[in-house]
């Protein structure tokens, strides 16, 4: 305990250059005279830490300080950096500073490992503008109304509360909680990509406050079926991208069997169609039937694209 505290204190020095013993003891919850018996124990481990007193006095860290190898082993070093190279890779997030600063203080660098999380090509100016907006609002502890379309093409105006922003699968997501209708007492999760029109309210709302005339619609929450899939052995290097191993049976003929437990609704069939004639629906049938059905529609419209062009074509 004592070690991890010492640890942060001299983060906290790197970063702020210098602090004071009141500070640092409120901080920390310890007394002021353990911080200087703190500050003693780091002086003793070799590392330059020092205080002045007077009207601009405090604890201060030398200047351009590297950190003595032998405090952390070199795979804690490879841990912290890690951590924070990943972090740093996010798109939006900018935590370069504080990598720059610890990576100067190891006088240690990872060679042997990248991240990349931003997509291919630019990140749209548009979406760094929401990010930024949400941000605030969870900081700030605002409403945000905005419009949205749901994974069914459904559209709808919501008034939420945001509490959490969630990156994954390479694009963002925020928590919050829907304040029209305060019998949902589970936070729901937007994706911030099918979000526009999003607006800041300047204050928090009571908690009992409904906001009248926003136009948002019920979101049912239906039970997730039981799907089992087969897949050829061409496609299979997908199937290992999306499902968790656990969930997947490989023959020995290279096809591979997944079985899940996933709500319905058109992300589903879009991710379906994905595969093409690589896929096969084994249950349940209705969702085949579905799908044949989508392909059906599909082959259709490729077709009179094809007629209509022919139409055009001069002989």
């Amino acid at each position: 305990m004592e070690n991890n505290r010492l640890f942060r204190m001299l983060l906290l020095l790197l970063e702020k250059k210098k602090s004071t013993a009141p500070e640092l003891a409120r901080l920390f919850e310890i007394s002021v005279r353990t911080v200087y018996r703190d500050i003693d124990r780091l002086s003793a481990a070799g590392i330059p830490v020092y205080t002045t007193t007077g009207k601009h006095g405090g604890v201060h860290l030398m200047d351009n300080y590297v950190m003595d190898k032998s405090l952390l082993s070199e795979d804690d070093q490879n841990e912290i950096l890690l951590g924070l190279y990943s972090v740093s890779a996010i798109p939006h997030l900018n935590s370069a500073h504080m990598l720059k600063r610890l990576t100067a203080m190891f006088d240690h660098e990872l060679d042997w490992i990248e991240f990349d999380f931003s997509p291919w090509g630019s990140i749209p100016m548009q979406e760094r503008e929401l990010f930024n907006q949400v941000k605030l609002a969870i900081l700030s502890k605002q409403l945000m109304t905005f419009h949205y379309v749901d994974s069914d093409g459904e559209s709808s105006i919501e008034t939420i509360e945001p509490i959490k922003l969630i990156f994954k699968n390479n694009t963002w997501y925020f928590k919050g909680y829907d304040r029209n209708r305060p019998h949902h007492t589970e936070a729901q999760t937007y994706k911030m990509k099918r979000i526009s029109e999003l607006k800041l309210r300047s204050t928090l709302m009571d908690e009992n406050t409904t906001i009248e005339g926003s136009g948002t619609k019920d979101h049912i929450a239906n039970t997730p079926i039981s799907l089992k899939l087969q897949f050829s052995s061409a496609i299979a290097y997908r199937a290992y991208d999306y499902f968790d191993p656990s969930r997947i049976e490989k023959l020995p003929d290279g096809r591979l069997l997944v079985s899940l437990e996933i709500h319905e609704g058109e992300r589903l069939y879009f991710f379906l169609m994905s595969f093409g004639a690589e896929l096969t629906i084994l249950e349940p049938t209705y969702i085949r039937q579905e799908l044949l059905h989508r392909h059906r529609m599909a082959v259709a419209h490729l077709q009179g694209q094809c007629t209509d062009q022919s139409s055009l074509d001069p002989e």
